[in-house]
């Protein structure tokens, strides 16, 4: 017999072959992958492996599409298989497609685009763990709805056969309040994990009102959060597991803590990132400001946390923060097997676009945000940028305070960056996604501090917001490999200001103190060239 199979369907030959080489290494054993590039040819291919006989647990389909539309091949699959679960993996779905496919397609779940790659290869084990479960259930039902059809005929004939069918069926009974006290259980837990993750407030809301909990959404006005460690990842390779989880676990035990008390419930972890909402379920009147105020928190609390890192002899970790608000769908995302509370609409993919603007201690909003505020923003600086899928360029603030009845202040004291005496060069790449480019440019250190640096760049420019990686330093003529992120901050000409983005480490201050030596000293990095 053919192996199931695992069917994609998406416009962009870029996005398949992205598929294939993450869903191989997870999924080839058992079953075969089908890359498909329209709705149409998708929906043919479908049809002929339903008629050979092969399972088909799970489609993965983009939504916009030249021809059929995603939720409109969906539905037609769902017509032919009802229960092949459906993932639609898409940056572009609105509400109302999401919602016709939640009601008429077997919607398993919403991903959008950029995804990671973890979170979908979990996504997709559990939507192919539900297919075969429903399966096994259903063949269970058609046995026993069998065993009940036979026992109908048994019984006007053999009283004896009637008894032990009796016994049978008071089997079934047993593994019923079984199930029902399990049920129970799981219950239960979900309302214990719930409640860690929001206040009482918000959990009591959702669970006292059994339409909450319903599939579906309603529109809300809402202040979207993201938050994101900078350079963390750099630290995973350094540390233990358990190391790894302890320093997480703090982090999010306090971030958790903080967005709680301003009324925000957490709508998902992203790696070492928040996803959080204000105004939503519970209708907040000030939820921008509420918003802000926890955002400002959130960096207050990172000053602690980074002093118990430091005795414990861990680097400084830094996080940015971005926020917008807007009209969102809100409500939970699934199906009756599963679901999760989650947001469709702009401000929830620009709120991400804002954060990754961002560099370390910075808090940055938008428009949007700062005009439903009621207190009174602190505003360091604005500017311009221009977001993709969105036509105008935005207005951005970067905020250090709000009063709004409570004053809160996060205005962390600048590291001077220092003037460059000996003759430091620099390789630098620019980064495009999380894609490096070949080419290097280079660069004269004029100044340098543990958070910044001015380069004056030999020939190319930079514009601001740019993400880079310092590639090697040269000191001297003496050359030294490095892997540094830095975003550019301020671009005059050749002359750039960079924010390091990285975790630095005791190795690193080899570097810096030969940096910074004056012209004779050349021994000072002489037994670290990789930094």
């Amino acid at each position: 017999m053919s192996k199931p199979v695992l069917l994609c369907v998406d416009d962009e030959q870029i996005i398949l072959l992205s598929l294939k080489d993450q869903l191989r290494h997870h999924f080839s054993e058992d079953f075969q992958l089908e890359m498909v590039e329209s709705g149409d040819d998708a929906l043919h291919l479908f049809e002929d492996l339903i008629a050979a006989g092969v399972d088909v647990p799970v489609v993965i389909c983009d939504q916009i599409m030249p021809g059929m539309k995603g939720n409109q091949l969906l539905r037609r699959i769902h017509a032919l298989s009802p229960k092949t679960f459906s993932v639609l993996l898409t940056g572009q779905a609105d509400a109302g497609a999401v919602g016709d496919a939640v009601n008429h397609a077997n919607l398993f779940r919403y991903i959008a685009k950029p995804w990671e790659e973890t979170d979908l290869v979990l996504t997709i084990k559990e939507a192919i763990r539900s297919y075969y479960q429903d399966k096994q259930l259903q063949e269970k039902n058609l046995a026993l709805q069998a065993i009940n059809e036979n026992l109908e005929k048994i019984v006007e004939a053999r009283t004896v056969e009637i008894v032990l069918q009796k016994e049978e069926i008071q089997r079934q009974m047993q593994n019923i309040e079984f199930q029902r006290k399990e049920l129970e259980l799981r219950n239960e837990f979900i309302r214990g994990v719930f409640g860690r993750y929001v206040s009482d407030e918000v959990m009591n809301t959702v669970l006292k009102d059994p339409g909450a909990l319903e599939i579906g959404g309603a529109k809300r006005d809402i202040t979207v959060l993201i938050s994101d460690l900078r350079g963390f990842t750099t630290l995973t390779d350094r540390l233990a597991p358990e190391e790894i989880m302890n320093l997480l676990n703090r982090y999010f035990k306090r971030m958790i803590e903080i967005i709680s008390d301003h009324g925000g419930i957490i709508i998902e972890f992203l790696g070492d990132g928040i996803m959080a909402i204000f105004g939503a379920p519970n209708t907040l009147d000030h939820h921008a400001d509420q918003a802000v105020a926890c955002a400002l928190s959130m960096q207050l609390a990172m000053e602690d946390l980074n002093r118990l890192h430091v005795e414990e002899g861990f680097p400084v970790i830094e996080m940015g923060i971005g926020l917008t608000s807007g009209e969102v769908v809100v409500g939970n995302i699934g199906s009756e097997r599963r679901a999760k509370y989650g947001v469709v609409g702009t401000p929830a993919n620009l709120a991400a676009r804002i954060e990754a603007l961002s560099t370390g201690q910075q808090v940055l909003i938008s428009s949007d945000t700062l005009a439903r505020c009621h207190g009174k923003v602190t505003v360091e600086h604005e500017f311009q940028v221009s977001v993709k899928g969105i036509k105008e360029p935005l207005t951005i603030f970067e905020v250090s305070g709000i009063d709004n009845g409570d004053a809160i202040s996060f205005r962390p004291l600048p590291v001077l960056m220092e003037t460059v005496r000996r003759n430091v060069t620099v390789e630098l790449a620019v980064l495009d996604g999380k894609s490096v480019s070949r080419e290097h440019l280079t660069g004269t250190v004029e100044k340098l501090s543990r958070q910044r640096s001015r380069i004056r760049l030999n020939e190319a420019t930079l514009p601001r917001h740019s993400d880079v990686r310092i590639c090697a330093v040269s000191i001297g003529g003496d050359r030294y490999e490095t892997e540094t992120y830095a975003k550019v901050t301020v671009s005059e000409g050749h002359a750039v200001t960079i924010r390091f983005t990285s975790l630095f480490f005791k190795e690193s201050d080899v570097l810096f103190d030969a940096i910074l030596a004056d012209a004779d000293d050349t021994q000072a990095a002489s037994d670290n060239r990789s930094v």
